[in-house]
Parts: C-alpha cells; sequence; structure tokens
C-alpha cells in the first residue's frame, strides 16, 4: 500500500479534492482537465490509479474551489522577508486569534499558505505585490491549485518539504472575517501601477493634466463610475470609497478591489477585477475613468472624454494652460469689459503660430518620450509602441519559451531571462488549436490575463480579410485593455504568399501599425530559414520583413546535443537597452539566465564542444607528463583536424580545474603546464 494513497484518502475524507502534480519541482498538475476535480472529487478507484503505486513518485495537489468545501488558499511570499509575519503583526488581536487557527502550511521556500473555507467559490486575485511587480500575497482560488502537505521531497526544487504548522481543522469563516483578513493583506502591498496610457482626450492623444478624465479620476467617486448602477455592492470598506467589492449577481464574496492600489505618478485609485464573469478583463487596472468608459460609453473614451468635458470636468477652455504652463487669457475680460489678452492667444506647441504657416510635423522640441516605467513590459525585448521579431528553427523551443513567459506576465516573476518583466495582459493569437494550449494553461497554472485566438482563418487569408482582423483586434485591445499582443506564427497567419516578395510582404505589414500605435507591444513570432545568417539576416523570407520591426530575437540551441535545455538568445534593435547574447536554461521551474555566452568562463561551464572528450584523452595520453595548452590545442587538432580556440581550452581547462578532473603547475616563467588530476 502506498503512503501517499493513504495522505490523499485522508484529504478526500475531510471534504478536500486532490490531483495528481508532477514531481520535478514545477508544481505543474500532471493530467490535463484537472480543473474537473475542482467541482467534483475523484472516486476511490481513481485516487488507487494515480497514487496507489509506491514505486511512483508522484505530488499531491489540492484544487481550490467547490469540491474541496469552496476552500481558497492565502498565498504568502518570501522575498528576503516573510510576508506572512508582517501580515500577522499588522492584524488587531481578534483577527489575529483567527489566522492562528486556520489551517496553516509552511513551504519549502518559508513562505505561508492558509487553508480557508468560505459559503461562495472565490476566484484568486493579486493581494499586494513587492515595489517591483513581484506577487507578495495572493488568494489562490477556484481554478487554481497547491501543493499540499504529503508530497515528496522532489516536488520542490529545494528538496524540502510541505508541513502543516498545527493539526489542521477545516472551518469554514464568515464573509466579513475574510474580506478583513484580505483588507490586511492588500495594506501590505508596495507596488504603484504604472499610469494607464488608455486614458485619452477625445483627439485620442494622451490625457493631459487638465484633461476631463484625470479632472474626473481626481474628483469623482466611484459611485460616479457607474459601477454600483451596473450592480457592484460593496463587500467591504477599508476606507473611505475603497476597499472589496462583489459582482453583480453575487450577494456575497470578493469579486474585485477598488481604492487598494493607486498609480504610480498622479496617485490615482485603481478598480482592480478578480473575476472573469464580468465585462473587465481580470487583474487589470481601471482607473475611475476608464471604468466609466467601459461601463457608460461601451469602451468608447473618446464619447465618455466629451460627454465629461459637457458635465464641467476638464480645466474651463477659457483657463486652460498650454505645454509651456501658460494660460489662456484671451477671453478674460476685466469689469470695464475690456479685453487685455484678446489678441495674445498661445498656440498649443505642435501648431503653426499665426505667423507661421500650417504644419503637418513637430520642431524637435515638442517631441514627447515614453517614461521608462511603462515602455518596457519585458525589458530589452517587449515595448510599448514597438514590434518585436522573434525567430528561430522550428522545434527550437520558441512555444516552450513563449508559455513561460505568458506564465511570467502573470506577475508571480520579477524577472524572465534574467531581465526585469512587469505584470502585462496579453492576447495570443496563436495557428494552433486551442486545446494545445488547454494542455500547456494546465501544466503551468496560466491565467485569465492571456487571452487567446486559436486559428483565426479557416485557409490562407486574403488581404482584406486581413485588415479586418487586424481592425478588429485594435478594438478588442482597447476594450479589453491588452498590454502585448502576440502572433504565432506570422508566416501561418498573414496574407502572404510569398516570403521573398517585399511588395506582398510590406502590404501585409503596413496595417500592424495600427496595433503599435495601440500603446501596445507586438511580438511577431517567425522561423528561421534552414541556411540560418549572421547579422541578424536567419529570419526567412524578405528583409522588409526585418527592417519594419523595432527589435529583432533569435532563439538558438546551445548545442548539437537534443537533450540540452540551454539556449543562446540574441538581440538587436533600436533601444539601447538590448541585451546583446544571453544563455538561458529550462529547470523545473522555468527558465534562468546563465550569462553571456561569449564569456570563456561561461562557455566552459554551459557549453559541450564536440571536443571535450578528445582533451581527456590527450592528457591521459600523455600520463605524468604535462602538456602547455599549445601542446594540447596541436594534439586535439591531430586527431580532429581542427582544434579549439584558445579562449575555449582556457575556459574548460579552468572548469575541469575547479572540480578536481585537471591539476595546473605554473613555471618559473609563468607557463602554465596541465595533466590529469593524479
Amino acid at each position: 500500500m502506498s503512503e501517499l494513497l493513504d495522505t490523499a484518502r485522508w484529504y478526500v475524507s475531510q471534504g478536500v479534492s486532490v490531483i495528481p502534480v508532477k514531481a520535478d519541482g514545477s508544481k505543474s498538475p500532471l493530467l490535463t482537465g484537472w480543473r474537473k476535480y475542482a467541482t467534483a472529487p475523484p472516486s476511490d478507484d481513481t485516487l488507487a490509479d494515480w497514487f496507489g503505486d509506491p514505486k511512483r513518485i508522484v505530488g499531491l495537489g489540492v484544487p481550490c474551489g467547490p469540491a474541496s468545501g469552496n476552500l481558497v488558499v492565502l498565498d504568502f511570499e518570501c522575498d528576503k522577508e516573510s510576508a506572512y509575519t508582517e501580515w500577522l503583526q499588522r492584524l488587531p488581536d481578534d483577527l489575529r486569534a483567527v489566522a492562528l487557527t486556520v489551517p496553516t502550511v509552511t513551504t519549502p521556500s518559508g513562505g505561508k499558505h492558509l487553508w480557508v473555507r468560505l459559503a461562495e467559490p472565490q476566484p484568486g486575485g493579486k493581494l499586494a505585490r513587492y515595489a517591483g511587480g513581484k506577487t507578495k500575497i495572493e488568494i489562490r482560488g477556484e481554478g487554481h491549485q497547491v501543493l499540499a502537505p504529503g508530497c515528496p521531497l522532489e516536488c520542490h526544487k529545494s528538496g524540502k518539504p510541505y508541513e502543516w504548522d498545527r493539526d489542521p481543522e477545516f472551518i469554514e469563516l464568515d464573509g466579513e472575517t475574510w474580506a478583513a483578513l484580505c483588507a490586511v493583506a492588500a495594506d501590505c502591498n508596495e507596488y504603484s501601477a504604472p499610469e494607464q496610457s488608455r486614458d485619452r482626450e477625445p483627439r485620442g492623444t494622451p490625457a493631459g493634466e487638465g484633461s476631463p478624465g484625470n479632472d474626473f479620476n481626481a474628483r469623482a467617486s466611484w459611485a460616479d463610475t457607474g459601477l454600483f448602477d451596473a450592480g457592484w455592492t460593496w463587500a467591504y470598506k477599508t476606507g473611505d470609497d475603497r476597499g472589496f467589492l462583489t459582482r453583480p449577481g453575487k450577494e456575497s464574496g470578493i469579486s474585485a478591489s477598488a481604492g487598494q492600489v493607486s498609480s504610480k505618478e498622479r496617485g490615482y485609485p485603481y478598480f482592480f477585477c478578480w473575476s472573469t464573469s464580468t465585462d473587465f478583463a481580470s487583474e487589470t487596472p481601471y482607473s475611475k475613468f476608464a471604468v466609466y468608459a467601459l461601463l457608460k460609453h461601451g469602451g468608447d473614451y473618446s464619447a465618455a472624454a466629451k460627454e465629461l468635458a459637457r458635465m464641467g470636468y476638464g480645466d474651463r477652455p477659457d483657463q486652460r494652460a498650454d505645454a509651456c504652463h501658460v494660460l489662456d487669457l484671451s477671453r478674460f475680460t476685466l469689469a470695464s469689459g475690456v479685453r487685455p489678452f484678446a489678441n495674445h492667444t498661445p498656440p498649443p506647441p505642435n501648431e503653426a503660430k499665426p505667423d507661421e504657416p500650417p504644419r503637418i510635423f513637430k520642431w524637435m522640441s515638442e517631441l514627447s518620450q515614453q517614461a521608462e516605467d511603462t515602455k518596457w513590459l519585458w525589458q530589452g525585448y517587449l515595448a510599448r509602441r514597438a514590434i518585436t521579431l522573434f525567430s528561430a528553427h522550428p522545434k527550437a523551443g520558441k512555444t516552450t519559451c513563449l508559455k513561460y513567459l505568458l506564465k511570467a506576465f502573470g506577475g508571480g516573476v520579477s524577472e524572465f531571462f534574467g531581465q526585469p518583466v512587469t505584470p502585462a495582459r496579453v492576447l495570443y493569437v496563436t495557428e494552433e488549436d486551442e486545446s494545445l494550449w488547454v494542455e500547456r494553461r494546465d501544466e503551468l497554472g496560466i491565467g485569465d490575463h492571456v487571452g487567446v485566438i486559436s486559428q483565426p482563418f479557416r485557409g490562407r487569408a486574403t488581404a482584406p480579410e486581413w485588415k479586418a482582423f487586424i481592425a478588429s483586434l485594435v478594438a478588442t485591445i482597447r476594450s479589453h485593455q491588452f498590454d502585448l499582443v502576440i502572433m504565432d506564427t506570422l508566416s501561418k497567419l498573414w496574407p502572404v504568399r510569398e516570403e521573398n516578395d517585399a511588395g506582398q510582404v510590406d502590404e501585409a505589414l503596413m496595417p500592424l501599425w495600427d496595433i503599435k500605435n495601440a500603446d501596445v507591444a507586438l511580438l511577431l513570432v517567425h522561423h528561421t530559414r534552414k541556411s540560418g545568417g549572421g547579422e541578424f539576416t536567419a529570419a526567412r523570407g524578405s528583409s522588409g520583413l526585418t527592417a519594419f520591426t523595432d527589435v529583432l530575437m533569435e532563439l538558438k540551441r546551445n548545442s548539437e546535443d537534443r537533450h540540452d535545455c540551454k539556449r543562446v538568445v540574441k538581440a538587436i534593435g533600436r533601444y539601447r537597452d538590448i541585451p546583446d547574447e544571453i544563455l538561458v536554461e529550462l529547470r523545473p521551474d522555468g527558465y534562468t539566465s546563465l550569462g553571456d555566452p561569449g564569456d570563456p568562463a561561461t562557455r566552459a561551464k554551459h557549453k559541450v564542444f564536440e571536443w571535450m572528450p578528445d582533451l581527456m584523452t590527450v592528457l591521459q595520453d600523455a600520463g605524468e607528463e604535462r602538456m602547455s595548452r599549445v601542446e594540447i590545442i596541436e594534439a586535439i587538432k591531430e586527431r580532429r583536424g581542427e582544434g579549439p580556440k584558445a579562449s575555449d581550452l582556457i575556459g574548460v581547462l579552468d572548469k575541469k580545474i575547479d572540480d578536481g578532473e585537471i591539476e595546473m603547475e605554473t613555471g618559473d616563467k609563468g607557463k602554465k603546464t596541465y595533466r590529469l588530476a593524479q
């Protein structure tokens, strides 16, 4: 009998559903379609199939939701300091007493999981983030699963166990107590969301300080946005016009937060929806103006701004400052009726002065720049209002890389490939059947910050169909607040029939400007030609494609070994912040950056050279006689027809010296010689 099977049966006897999880440190479910066990527990025969073989190493996961008694888990991450300790210290005495009776798990990384049952299912959501955007405290709710005590040590990369802090007693908390616990967790937030560039003036330019939208953000209440007219209600208020909300159609439970997170620059309060059963995109910041535009004007920001202007929001036309903070006083009238400034109306900075001819350009001094904290979604690779071309050979690992990138945009990590990444909402357009993405979703736990459009065309799109599709994408981007659009793969989506025909390629690319100008990042996934190419010329087809994009990324295998999980990522583009080349490795918990592959020490440590077995053979044949580097290179060259690069050999020798496989001796004149360790 398997001990794990006994543990699984115990959980089910306590009204807690279970699923099998991979025992490789990834925390991923072992089977697709595992979410059905969040609504009904597995049978005993199914448990025996999953956990009955004592020789099989498999993890134990618990799906949150109805099958586990409407279980939710308050998940505290540990980043140098314990978020749980901070939260516990902030709790008033009565709530701390409750928290210390709730079933609590210490995770292998030093975090905490508090298991709570509620009267109704609860969606998951981020309650607090660290300053850099990494998740600090979150709710693992319906649609999520957590690893449970009883898992083998192999389930976590640290090799440590999940352990109960005390014997668990699964109790149900009332909605008010649960909301109060969440409110204190939200007070632990260190993160300020970037300004949302979709707050627009009627003409579509970014909203200025005196725009109706910004004035509404500063002065209006959440009631003014139309939230409560639409059926939203306060679940728990944490202050004046801030707290947690219940969505329309529900009588209790937390579906969103309002005012718990503010914008970084202006301090405007944001609305965050956690539920996927509303008009709002989940885990996306909405200003009051954005909420008003969506609920009252169907997401038409221009119409919303015009209506607010008619209601008196925004600077008065006769007292609006220009970009240089000069007030237009041309309509100002003295008591005597005199208008002293009637002939002095300063023009907008990008319009011609009265004595200048009309112009369609801006002077250099009038150009605006994106703020660095809002420009980059993924530092060096994906920027707003920029197009990135991501190329690789077929089956080189593009999709694997992309699925982990999608997960990273959920906010669980602060870096990807060693570069900062910020939480973002992604629209993924794929040539693949959606069932393949069901498997990847369940494997990694990719959340609803990602929307998927699967196989949008029945066959090769025509040019009119392509343009109409791009127009629908732009409308979707604006209505659902997307930050990034991914097209995978471009060759299966666009209407180009001859990739080397520059005319066809240019005609297909031009509509993509509309996506770029919607203030999102656009990632085009493409294949490289079989023959490859230097200086970023490997992308298949006309050079017009590479010339059109702002950032070029190429993914290559580190070696010919098909089991090698390392990849080399090269990039070049219009920005100064782009890393030239990095080496990354896929591990059970995701990708890890290993540094610059051009560095000899990095190459020696992580690259498998074909001549490495010859190095050991040459030194073995030499016996106790020591060899110089020049002699080693010549001996390998004699065996293989070509010798290694001196820099690569030095790196490998240093690595093997550190590993105790080779000895080095330095002579009187500094000459270094080598032999196998004796």
